[in-house]
C-alpha cells in the first residue's frame, strides 16, 4: 500500500484538528518562549518536558521525501517518550496530515524511556513494537524501521482568547541515525525553533503577533524533514 493510500485511510472519517507551525531562528527561541509564557497560561494538562522521538521510514526514505517535498498528504510514524521524575513508557504514534489538518492516534507501549535512550536503532525490538498499530485499525506503510532519534525541549501553553493550544519547541537536535544513513553517528543541532498552534485558528493568535518581530514565520516545518536531510549529509 502506498503512503498516500495509508494516510487517506487514517484521515477518512476522522476527527481533524488544525495545526499551524511558525519557525524562527534558534537564537531567538528562548526569548520567544518567554513572550509566549507572558501572554498565555501554562497548559495544566501537559507540563513542560524534554521530548525524545524515534522516527520510522521505509528503506527508500519515502516518508522523508514527503517532508522534503512538502507533500500535501503526509504520514508520520514515531515512537515518543517524555522526561519525568519517574521512568515512563513510550507511545507509538501514527500521524497523518492533509495540508494544515492533522489526525493522530497513539498507543502506549511497554518500552521504558530508560531503555530506549541508549537502544541501537537497528535493534529488533524497535521494529516489533510496530505490531501495536494493528488494533488501532490503521494501516501503515510496509517495511518500516527506525530512521533517527531526535530530542528537544517542549513548553506548552493555552492562549486565553482563542483557546488555542500553543507549544514552543527549542534546542532541537538529532542524536543519532540508523546505520544506513551516511552521517548516522554525527549529532546535529537544528538551527531553528518552532511555535505550534493547535485549534481552530487559521493564523497566529493576535496576542502572539510580537513573535513576528523575532522572525517567526509560518512554514511547513518538519523536524524529521530537517533532521533527515542533515543525516543524509545534504546540510552541515
Amino acid at each position: 500500500m502506498s503512503t498516500v493510500t495509508a494516510a487517506a485511510r487514517v484521515m477518512a472519517g476522522a476527527s481533524l484538528e488544525r495545526e499551524l507551525k511558525f519557525a524562527l531562528p534558534a537564537g531567538k527561541a528562548l526569548l520567544a518562549r518567554s513572550i509566549v509564557a507572558a501572554l498565555c497560561r501554562p497548559d495544566a494538562k501537559y507540563p513542560a518536558a524534554t521530548v525524545s522521538t524515534i522516527y520510522y521510514d521505509a528503506p527508500d526514505f519515502e516518508l522523508l521525501s514527503e517532508k522534503i517535498n512538502s507533500d500535501y498528504l503526509k504520514t508520520k510514524v514515531r515512537l515518543r517518550w517524555y522526561s519525568g521524575p519517574a521512568d515512563q513508557d513510550a507511545f507509538l504514534e501514527i500521524k497523518a496530515r492533509v495540508g494544515t489538518l492533522r489526525h493522530k492516534v497513539r498507543v502506549q507501549t511497554a518500552l521504558a524511556a530508560s531503555m530506549l535512550n541508549d537502544l541501537p536503532l537497528d535493534h529488533p525490538t524497535l521494529v516489533q513494537v510496530l505490531e501495536l498499530a494493528r488494533p488501532l485499525g490503521v494501516r501503515i506503510p510496509p517495511r518500516l524501521s527506525p530512521a533517527l532519534l531526535m530530542r528537544y525541549e517542549r513548553s506548552r501553553f493555552v492562549e486565553p482568547v482563542s483557546g488555542s493550544r500553543i507549544s514552543v519547541d527549542v534546542n532541537i537536535e538529532v542524536l543519532r541515525g540508523h546505520p544506513r544513513l551516511p552521517r548516522h553517528a554525527s549529532p546535529e543541532r537544528i538551527g531553528s525553533a518552532v511555535v505550534e498552534v493547535k485549534g481552530a485558528q487559521t493564523d497566529l493568535p493576535r496576542a502572539l503577533y510580537p513573535l513576528a518581530s523575532l522572525g517567526a514565520r509560518r512554514a511547513a516545518f518538519s523536524k524529521y524533514g530537517l533532521a533527515g536531510v542533515a543525516m543524509l549529509g545534504y546540510v552541515h
